[in-house]
This record gives structure tokens, C-alpha cells and sequence, in this order.
């Protein structure tokens, strides 16, 4: 009960006016469960307080930073988190700073998490970050940290394009629906993302805006779900945005099948209940 008067609370604050966005808002949603290698991913959150540890070059000094930004991510999600310490209970969440690689150059994954297990209830994170690339990529990686895998073209931190290093009203709407009582680990994506879209509407007032919302959430849905149809079909892709990714690969596109037909098995059992 708790967490739902949460939600509400915080949908109240994500903007009544914003019921032309809703497909752009769940469109990042959805990108949000795709990993990066081609394949959908169900749902993995925390359900224990949050307990961590930061090691590594210059940790003394970066550790104020790492701490304040993890905890801005974990207080919107509703989720404890504290420093662990040397008589209580081991850390289940690892910030390990690294020492600048100089002689890499081009792209490359300067920050890392490592999440297990890979989907369901969180049980340890390890975040990797050479010094450099820290106060840049703490957010982005954070979110990963809380369990979402996905890489949105925009609206979100999580984006490889996006303009700040700041959370985003889409990020909050993010973190505060996923550790909603609404979404439980190992969900699958589809009535996940009914759930984000059932939020939406909800932050709409009542009326002709509500109205539209309602449709186009409907309508967003209809798409996502032809989307996986297709793909189960072998006929079909993930979101243009995954094609970008220097990690997409033809086993994550074949998993990425095998996901859509799993996804569509579940969606069809729970239409038969």
C-alpha cells in the first residue's frame, strides 16, 4: 500500500500535460527491455536494502560522489541504500574505480555492471568505472544497477545519445514504476510495459487529454505486440536503436526470437485465464 500511495504521489508530479507524449514515453520504455545484443529481458529489481562499497583508484575522494549518485537513483526508486560497513553485513553492491586505460581509443565500454542474477530478484551488483569516465557514467550505470538493461535512442540517461548527465522526468517515471508493487521480478516485458502504460494514463487528468492517452497507449501496445509476433515469425527486428550497438549479434537476434515467442506464449496463457 505503501509503495502504491508512492506512485501516485510521484505521477501526480510527472506532468498532467503530457498526454501527446505518451507514445514517445513508452517507446523509450520499451527500448529500455531490449538488451543490447538483440533480446528482450523480463524484469529484475532489488527487493533488500542496498549495501555498498567503493574500491579503487582515488576511492576515498570519488566516494562522497558515487555514494550520492547511486543514492539519488535508489531513493527514487523507494529502495534503502546505505555504505556498507566493516561490522555489518557484507556489501551486495561493488563500486570498483579503475585506472585510466590511455591507450585505448574509439569507443569503448570505459564503465560496466554486472548484475546477478541476469533477471528476477537482485542479489549483487559490480559496478566497473575507469577514473576518468566516472562522474559521467555514474547515473547511467546506476540505472543498469536497479535492473534496467536497455540503451533508448533518448529521454533517459540510459541513452548513449542523451544531452545531460541528469536523471530525466522518463527516468524517474522508470525507477518509480518498476519498484511499484505493480511490476514483480521476472515479469515478463509485455504486461510490463501495460503497467508503465497504465501509469501514463493515470498522470493524465480525466477529460479528452485522458482520452487520447488512453488511445494512444492502446495503440503503442498493438504495435509492440505485432512487433514481437513478427519477430517470432522470423520475420521481424528489435528497435532500430539496437542496430547502432557495437554489441548487437546474430545469437543475441536468434535469443531475441526465441524471447519473442516466449513472451507471446505467456501474453496467450494469460488471455486464457
Amino acid at each position: 500500500m505503501r509503495r502504491a500511495l508512492f506512485l501516485c504521489a510521484a505521477l501526480l508530479l510527472f506532468a498532467p500535460a503530457r498526454a501527446g507524449e505518451t507514445a514517445e514515453t513508452l517507446n523509450t520504455v520499451w527500448e529500455v527491455f531490449w538488451q543490447q545484443q538483440g533480446y528482450l529481458q523480463s524484469v529484475s529489481k532489488w527487493s533488500e536494502p542496498i549495501r555498498v562499497s567503493v574500491s579503487g583508484m582515488g576511492a576515498r575522494r570519488h566516494r562522497p560522489f558515487v555514494l550520492a549518485q547511486l543514492g539519488r537513483v535508489a531513493g527514487t526508486a523507494g529502495i534503502e541504500l546505505a555504505e556498507a560497513q566493516p561490522d555489518g553485513r557484507p556489501a551486495n553492491f561493488e563500486v570498483e574505480i579503475l585506472a585510466d586505460d590511455l591507450t585505448r581509443v574509439g569507443f569503448y565500454f570505459a564503465c560496466r555492471t554486472l548484475r546477478t542474477p541476469g533477471t528476477g530478484v537482485i542479489q549483487r551488483v559490480k559496478i566497473t568505472a575507469e577514473e576518468r569516465a566516472l562522474r559521467r557514467c555514474m547515473l547511467h550505470e546506476a540505472m543498469h544497477a536497479m535492473g534496467m538493461p536497455g540503451h533508448p535512442r533518448g529521454g533517459s540517461i540510459l541513452s548513449y545519445y542523451r544531452g545531460s548527465d541528469e536523471l530525466t522526468a522518463t527516468d524517474e517515471l522508470l525507477l518509480k514504476v518498476w519498484y511499484s508493487d505493480e511490476l514483480k521480478p521476472g515479469m515478463y516485458a509485455l504486461p510490463a510495459l501495460a503497467a508503465f502504460a497504465q501509469a501514463l494514463v493515470r498522470s493524465v487528468p480525466a477529460g479528452k487529454a485522458r482520452l487520447e492517452a488512453e488511445q494512444a497507449a492502446a495503440q503503442f501496445q498493438r504495435q509492440a505486440l505485432a512487433q514481437l509476433k513478427s519477430i517470432a515469425a522470423g520475420n521481424g527486428e528489435p528497435p532500430r536503436i539496437l542496430f547502432q550497438s557495437s554489441t548487437l549479434t546474430p545469437a543475441g537476434l536468434a535469443r531475441g526470437r526465441v524471447r519473442a515467442q516466449l513472451e507471446l506464449d505467456h501474453a496467450t496463457t494469460q488471455a486464457d485465464r
